[in-house]
């Protein structure tokens, strides 16, 4: 009886511990299967982050490959949007990378107003994920003379997080403290006590300058917990703490040393009658790397400590997840290991000066990550307009693992020393759980329906009559590549094209009969998908303001000595059009006095013809909406009487004598390109179905700078793009009528080098110009080919 007993024992203990690894098994395999799909992050490093109106956004991107920490050569497009603080886009841009690297600029719209922006860096892939991504980078722009100080009102959050995510009751344990204001930014008080329902103080705290603390807990069972805690202007709050769970596990991480770690799990008797001996495992991952690490609460004790060497740890953030005997998670924890991923210093010199110019000089001082990319933001001293928050290090090594806000992530990598390394486990304690969910990771890995973009396809439109599938289409491009194009249904395809705005593709029908013909066409560009609204991640942090207090914030007056950056209002004001026309033989005669000759004023005053159609008084939408497949929609104000009360017509429009079949041709077409038009918003001529009007275009018959050349290419159609890959312009320092005063100081660029490439020994020398400062800060990003990373500021004194 006692051997079939036992032999029945064994059976159970071994059909247990095969189905635990089982569970483990299938625990590992949905983890590296979720992560199989490599992750990118972008990091955008701006010249400076507050600018004035008119001025360029000078800017540098870095694309990171996660999982194998070098540059993600496969990404070749980097969309970016510019949206408001209220999160609704202004702009969209896109960038063309390479090996890991863009470059570029944006211009600073006089359109927009004083206030804060966010630029937003994404790319196609990043679209299989649930997991966002996408870097945002908050600028600040200056547009008026007065900005209104940001004032923040005295209202606090206060949450208690314990370590892990478990307060289980008569278990000791970690609770994290997180005090914010109402934007979300910390708030360091005076003093925090914890007292018990006999109001006898079981704990002290305090936070740090980002409101975060932390205190030993150990609840008991049946007792309720409050919080008094003591603000800097003397004022106080009492709060709550949550009740702990009856059965569950804490885990608390601690580092020891340089070399080794502690984990300690702590339960109470009610779960350990639950649990008994059952294992336990830790797995201890980052990006689809994992080390699974078993643990056993021994017999009769309530908990279990494991000292482990960091070398279990990847370089870098590690979550911490704890699973039950079941294979389900209970516990995490992030922790980071700042193991030789900073080493990368350098050091500033001037080499030499001349009378306009100075020469100098960036050393690594760690030959091992010698050959870099750089980007070099060069400002003066004193300057206020340089506030960024992230760093490449910041970007790459925290934000991806964060769920959520990081109030100055910078901060954490900027001068290392043992206090900012314990600042940066409270972060990672408060924050809890990871941004990957384990209930997504368990439903299956991300599925792949976005690729990476290798260029885009230009869809053609022929408006030409009588065009045939036997004819060809001939298009040229700007570096003197020509391309035979197939045609069907008027219509054509230029695949994995990386079109660049502004420069013009020449375009010539080739009939059957070899003999070629001028074409009438029309591109359509589709650059990837940018959100219209994104969630503003944050609020310019403010001090507390009293009510009365009224002060401004005095915006200056930047002078350039070619182009002026005025803050003073500007009004344009338009003059009365002229109607006279030159003769056109394509306008019929009864028409050619109700024409609108399109003179130098007006192409000021209304740059694109759809800003003429709009200042006539209909509706214009641009660019695509939602539920449709139309980039214009253009409709009368008015509704009209023969279709519905409801109903607000459509407009008839004819370009040169064609009518439209829809409106996309129109798409940022700009007032240069037509010679006249007319609207007639009657329609009267074309009875019932011009309800909503008649506009009837006329392009140029001849540019203004017609020449020789233009007669000789008489077959060929030119096209400029109106969207499509920023240009990439090289930098050019402003020239100011004063690099001595404090607006300059404040606000004023001194150079830019998105691209400085250092040699093997670390060394790159480069020249700026000599502003006469007595010192200038330079603000450093890089990358290396194998993935090294490197991001400094550094004053340097000129003598």
């Amino acid at each position: 009886m006692h051997r079939i007993t036992l032999l029945f024992l064994i059976l159970i203990s071994n059909i247990l511990l095969a189905q635990n690894e089982i569970g483990n098994k299938l625990v590992k395999d949905k983890f590296l299967k979720y992560f199989e799909l490599p992750r990118e992050s972008v990091f955008l490093h701006t010249n400076k982050t507050t600018y004035i109106v008119n001025e360029e956004v000078w800017l540098k991107g870095y694309v990171y490959d996660r999982h194998n920490g070098k540059p993600f050569s496969e990404t070749t497009t980097v969309h970016v949007g510019l949206y408001n603080v209220d999160g609704k886009k202004f702009d969209d841009y896109h960038f063309k990378a390479s090996n890991g690297y863009f470059k570029g600029n944006i211009a600073v719209d006089s359109m927009l107003a004083s206030g804060e922006y966010y630029l937003r860096s994404s790319t196609n892939w990043m679209k299989n994920f649930i997991e966002d991504d996408s870097f945002v980078q908050k600028i600040t722009i200056l547009n008026e003379k007065l900005i209104e100080k940001a004032k923040s009102v005295r209202e606090y959050d206060i949450q208690f997080l314990p370590e892990g995510g478990n307060l289980i009751e008569d278990a000791p344990g970690v609770m994290g403290v997180k005090v914010t204001d109402a934007n979300g930014y910390g708030v360091k008080i005076v003093e925090g006590s914890v007292f018990d329902t006999n109001d006898t103080q079981v704990a002290r705290f305090y936070t740090s300058i980002f409101g975060l603390g932390k205190f030993n807990f150990n609840p008991k069972a049946g007792i309720e917990y409050v919080a008094k805690i003591k603000f800097d202007d003397g004022s106080t709050k009492t709060t709550k703490i949550q009740k702990p769970s009856k059965v569950g596990i804490s885990f608390t991480v601690k580092s020891v040393n340089n070399d080794q770690f502690v984990i300690s799990l702590t339960t109470n008797v009610a779960t350990k009658e639950i649990i008994n001996e059952k294992q336990f495992y830790l797995l201890v991952h980052k990006d689809g790397h994992a080390n699974r690490i078993p643990i056993t609460f021994p017999k009769n004790k309530l908990y279990v400590s494991k000292v482990l060497n960091k070398e279990v740890l990847n370089k870098g953030m590690n979550i911490l997840t704890l699973f039950n005997p079941d294979g389900r998670p209970i516990a995490e924890r992030l922790i980071f290991n700042y193991a030789d991923l900073l080493d990368a210093e350098l050091e500033i010199s001037k080499l030499s000066t001349a009378s306009d110019s100075l020469n100098i000089q960036v050393k690594l001082l760690d030959t091992a990550k010698a050959l870099q990319n750089l980007s070099v933001s060069v400002l003066p001293g004193n300057t206020i307009s340089y506030n960024q928050k992230n760093s490449i290090y910041s970007t790459f090594y925290l934000k991806p693992y964060v769920k959520g806000f990081i109030e100055n992530p910078k901060y954490y990598f900027k001068d290392v020393t043992p206090k900012k390394e314990k600042d940066l486990d409270l972060l990672l304690m408060t924050q809890g759980w990871s941004r990957y969910d384990w209930t997504n990771i368990f439903k299956g890995a991300p599925n792949r329906f976005f690729e990476f973009e290798n260029g885009i396809d230009l869809e053609g439109s022929i408006y030409n009559k009588g065009v045939t599938s036997n004819d060809k289409l001939l298009v040229s491009f700007p570096d003197n590549r020509s391309r035979y194009l197939d045609i069907l249904d008027n219509r054509f395809l230029i695949q994995r094209n990386f079109p660049v705005k502004g420069e013009t593709l020449e375009f010539t029908l080739i009939r059957e009969n070899r003999k070629l013909a001028k074409v009438n066409i029309d591109l359509n560009i589709r650059l990837g998908g940018i959100p219209n609204e994104i969630e503003t991640t944050w609020k310019e942090k403010a001090d507390f303001i009293n009510d009365n207090d009224s002060e401004d914030v005095i915006v200056p007056s930047i002078t350039y000595a070619d182009n002026t950056i005025n803050l003073n209002e500007v009004t344009v004001i338009e003059e009365k059009l002229k109607t006279t026309v030159e003769k056109n033989t394509l306008i019929p005669k009864y028409l050619s006095r109700k024409m609108t000759e399109v003179t130098e004023n007006l192409e000021f005053s209304l740059p694109y013809v759809t800003d003429i159609i709009r200042s006539r008084g209909y509706n214009v939408l641009e660019g695509l909406q939602f539920g449709s497949t139309s980039r214009v929609i253009i409709r009368s104000i008015i509704p009209s009487s023969f279709l519905g009360g409801s109903t607000y017509p459509v407009p008839i429009i004819y370009l040169d004598n064609a009518r439209l079949p829809n409106f996309d041709i129109l798409y940022k077409m700009p007032t240069t390109e037509i010679e006249s038009f007319m609207i007639d918003k009657t329609g009267s001529f074309e009875g019932a179905r011009g309800a909503g009007g008649v506009i009837r275009i006329y392009t140029r018959r001849l540019p203004r700078d017609y020449n020789d050349q233009y007669s000789r290419d008489e077959n060929v159609f030119k096209y400029e793009l109106k969207e499509g890959f920023e240009p990439v312009k090289k930098f050019y320092t402003p020239k100011y009528t004063s690099y001595l005063s404090n607006e300059f100081e404040n606000f004023g660029t001194i150079h830019w080098l998105p691209e400085l490439q250092t040699n093997e020994n670390g060394i790159a020398t480069f020249k700026i110009l000599n502003t006469f400062q007595s010192n200038v800060s330079f603000f450093i990003e890089g990358m290396g080919s194998e993935g090294q990373l490197i991001s400094a500021e550094q004053t340097l004194v000129v003598e």
